[in-house]
């Protein structure tokens, strides 16, 4: 995907150990807590889920599959995410339902990617990155305030 691709999110967060409070990073109760923390604002959402790998008591393929998982509801991520030890990488994003989604199966959502939301559609976009950070792009504005008031109380 080249930079024209993106769409230019309105917010960019990055959460790491001090806003989690741990030394280990994108475990999977983290993205829970995230996701729990905006629920009632991606109530209308579904959600697409690209590039995950990480580890779980589980096989990974059961909870996220290798190309592309499609989850018709954020508690269905939640669940899903329950699962899951530590990500090691992973691009969540988040469409307004009735949308027209379509994706280039040459060109799928990467973890790597330069800043910004990877498809027109995207409300938000939660990246797990390398065990180091979680960013998350977005749309709206009440979502990155929540975010912040929940995770940056001490930075702001």
């Amino acid at each position: 995907m080249n930079d024209n691709d993106l769409k230019k999110s309105t917010f960019l967060l990055r959460l790491h150990e001090r806003h989690f409070k741990s030394e280990i990073n994108c475990l999977g109760e983290q993205l829970v807590e995230i996701i729990n923390c905006i629920r009632e604002e991606t109530s209308d959402l579904i959600w697409f889920a690209f590039d995950v790998f990480g580890s779980s008591d589980r096989a990974f393929a059961e909870l996220f599959s290798n190309a592309y998982s499609e989850f018709l509801s954020t508690d269905e991520l939640i669940e899903k995410a329950s699962g899951v030890i530590q990500f090691y990488s992973g691009v969540f994003i988040g469409i307004k339902k009735g949308r027209h989604v379509e994706w280039n199966f040459d060109r799928l959502p990467d973890t790597e990617e330069n800043e910004g939301l990877q498809h027109p559609e995207a409300e938000i976009e939660i990246r797990p990155f390398d065990t180091s950070y979680f960013e998350i792009y977005g749309m709206d504005r009440i979502i990155e305030s929540k975010i912040k008031s929940h995770f940056m109380v001490s930075d702001q």
